[in-house]
C-alpha cells in the first residue's frame, strides 16, 4: 500500500494541472500544451508490454518542450487527416512518491475519439506514470510516460495524449 502522503493543497494543485492538461487536449487548444512541460522534459507514449519489459518502441517519444512544440506544428500544419475530437477522463492522481523538488504520481487514464459522422470510440485506456515539480510559473511535468492497454491502436495519433 502506498503510505506517500501530500497536504491537500499540494493534491489540489496536482489535480488541477491534470484538469487543465486535460481541458487544453479536449479543446484542442494545442499551443498551450508544450506550457505544462519543463523545458527539459520527456514525454513518452507507449505500450504496456514495452513499458514493462523497458523496451524503449513508442509511438511518440519527445525529449523537450522544443520537440513538444514540434509536433503541435505537426499536427496543426502538416499533417492532414479527418478532423475528429478527444475527449480525456483521467482518474485522481496517485501520489507514489514526494519529496523536496517534487512527486511521483500515478493516474488511470480514459481517451475517447469522436468523429462527426461516426460514434465515439476508444482511443487509449491506460494510465501515467509522471514526474511533476514546482517550478516559478506552477506545476509543471518533468516527464510524462503515458502508457497505453490496448494491444491496437488506430493508425494515426494526431493530437497528443
Amino acid at each position: 500500500m502506498n503510505t506517500t502522503m501530500i497536504n491537500p493543497t499540494d493534491f489540489l494543485a496536482l489535480v488541477q494541472l491534470y484538469a487543465e492538461h486535460d481541458a487544453a487536449l479536449d479543446t484542442r487548444e494545442l499551443d498551450r500544451w508544450p506550457a505544462f512541460f519543463t523545458e527539459d522534459a520527456r514525454y513518452v507514449l507507449q505500450s504496456r508490454e514495452n513499458a514493462s519489459r523497458g523496451l524503449p518502441l513508442a509511438v511518440m517519444h519527445f525529449e523537450s518542450r522544443g520537440m513538444l512544440a514540434d509536433r503541435v506544428y505537426g499536427a496543426r500544419e502538416t499533417l492532414f487527416h479527418h478532423p475528429y475530437s478527444q475527449r480525456h477522463i483521467t482518474g485522481l492522481p496517485r501520489v507514489m512518491a514526494a519529496d523536496a523538488s517534487g512527486w511521483t504520481v500515478e493516474t488511470s487514464l480514459l481517451v475517447m475519439r469522436t468523429k462527426r459522422d461516426a460514434l465515439p470510440e476508444v482511443l487509449v485506456v491506460g494510465g501515467t506514470r509522471d514526474r511533476i515539480v514546482q517550478t516559478a510559473e506552477g506545476l509543471r511535468f518533468v516527464s510524462r510516460l503515458v502508457v497505453y492497454d490496448n494491444d491496437l491502436l488506430p493508425n494515426s495519433i494526431i493530437d497528443p495524449i
